[in-house]
């Protein structure tokens, strides 16, 4: 149990710190990431290649970004994360979402483990 909770904070202090290495480096090769919007989902990840070339591709929508851990649930096959997520981005997103605009969302997000990596993680927001 405290090898998961260590692979999680790692991961999101990479994520927190734009590191996309240390955020790989918590991740088992054939690592799974969906992200749903509203319980659709709006994108599906398979292996660490398109995870890692989607995580580059963000760091260039946001001057800064956090995900605070608010608690965590333990469950038989994963872990659940309720986060308090906030960024600024750094470019136009949408005719809404504008450069300089600050983002405030709550969601969780879900960690399966296999083998001492992350094997999926589930964004839920």
């Amino acid at each position: 149990m405290k090898k998961e909770l260590n692979l999680i904070k790692t991961y999101i202090e990479g994520y927190n710190s734009f590191d996309v290495d240390k955020m790989i480096s918590t991740l088992n090769k054939d690592i799974v990431f969906e992200n749903y919007t509203n319980n659709s989902l709006t994108l599906k990840l398979d292996g660490i290649n398109q995870f890692k070339e989607q995580a580059e591709k963000v760091l260039l929508f946001f001057s800064e970004r956090k995900q605070e851990i608010e608690e965590i649930i333990s469950k038989e096959e994963y872990y659940e994360v309720h986060l308090k997520y906030t960024a600024t981005l750094q470019v136009d997103l949408s005719k809404e979402l504008k450069k300089g605009n600050q983002l405030n969302l709550k969601g969780k997000s879900i960690f399966f483990f296999q083998d001492d990596t992350i094997t999926k993680i589930e964004d839920h927001s």
